[in-house]
């Protein structure tokens, strides 16, 4: 899983993005932004994982990753520009994006940048994002425009104007491309765009200590906009994540927090993107693979390898939970609760799956 941190400047990106991967960008306010994305990769500590690791002994335990991209500010120049940034193509590949939203005072920070207004620096990120990916999607009909008058109309070619069409009237309209509901044959014609308000959003407060538990309100507006929010204490996280865990779980119970940012994000992308993770359990490897929610076997299989998708026959499944509750496959088998599914079956989060299959 691929996920952007973007926000406006000196919202506190790098120091969210330092807290979570333990890297060490420099988050000074008077030094001058990035222009190349920060990236590091987490490892998804499941517990799940560690448990079947545990029973099967493999020779290898294999976690989930999570990949975080630390962007620069986006949008500082404007749209017409943005479009021929080569940083773009970066973001555009982004599967969702972290949005942090300045939501601490600095009176230094507040001279230069305006006050701390997280719904305000919601609506122009939003609005931003609906303007590139109007200049993109207008920009195709043109074209398509063109190919008509040289006589070449093809059925795909009509698809994607019809599609285009259908985004650019609800970008007009103020309409991020995520709330659409385009046909599956549309969606197809115009995923190569990628466009960016296509992607969900994670808008994340980013508080200080102070204030880190004083700001229902302003989630309660934005998660009625929608959104999926949550606060942190940026400045904190980062300080507990460069200590021993042992120091730093003091200082977390004091704050109320239950959990390492690093695990909260982890689960609140996992619910932004629609995710779920089964597992690959044997004597030479356990591992844990990651699908969103709705996706069936044969999608499931090709995840670890296409061959298994081409040649799929049958899955054998059993639940973790089961598993748990009953202690071995063995047992599984005995209360009919180790199946054969077929292609069409839906996985379900932690579902242990073997696959037969013949290439």
């Amino acid at each position: 899983m691929k996920i952007g941190l973007t926000g406006l400047p000196k919202s506190g990106k790098t120091t969210i993005y330092n807290a979570l991967t333990g890297n060490s960008g420099v988050t000074d306010k008077y030094i001058q932004a990035h222009h190349e994305a920060h990236i590091g990769v987490v490892e998804v500590m499941d517990e799940r994982v560690t448990r079947l690791s545990e029973m099967y002994k493999p020779k290898k335990t294999i976690y989930a990753h999570l990949e975080y991209s630390d962007f620069p500010a986006l949008f500082t120049t404007h749209a017409e520009d943005m479009s021929a940034n080569a940083l773009l193509s970066e973001v555009k590949t982004m599967e969702g994006f972290v949005l942090v939203l300045r939501c601490f005072e600095d009176s230094e920070m507040d001279e230069l940048y305006g006050k701390a207004d997280p719904l305000s620096d919601l609506q122009k990120f939003e609005d931003e994002m609906l303007l590139q990916d109007m200049i993109i999607a207008e920009k195709r009909l043109e074209k398509i425009e063109l190919s008509y008058k040289r006589g070449i109309k093809t059925p795909a070619l009509q698809l994607e104007e019809k599609a285009l069409h259908h985004i650019v009237k609800a970008l007009q309209e103020g309409t991020p491309i995520r709330k659409l509901e385009l046909g599956t044959d549309e969606e197809k014609s115009v995923r190569g765009f990628q466009f960016m308000s296509q992607k969900p959003i994670l808008a994340l407060l980013n508080c200080s200590e102070d204030n880190y538990k004083q700001v229902d309100d302003i989630l309660a507006q934005i998660r009625t906009k929608g959104y999926l929010a949550e606060a942190i204490a940026g400045r904190f996280e980062e300080e507990l994540s460069r200590m021993e865990p042992e120091d730093a779980a003091v200082f977390m119970e004091d704050m109320g927090i239950r959990e390492s940012v690093r695990d909260r994000l982890t689960h609140l992308c996992y619910e932004l993107m629609g995710y779920l993770s089964f597992f690959t359990v044997g004597e030479d490897e356990v591992r844990a693979w990651t699908i969103q929610k709705g996706d069936n076997a044969v999608t499931a299989a090709g995840k670890i390898h296409s061959d298994l998708a081409r040649g799929f026959i049958r899955a054998e499944c059993f639940n973790y939970n089961d598993l748990m509750a009953h202690g071995s496959e063995k047992a599984l088998r005995e209360k009919g609760l180790f199946k054969l599914e077929g292609k069409e079956y839906t996985v379900k989060d932690g579902d242990i799956l073997s696959i037969r299959f013949n290439v």
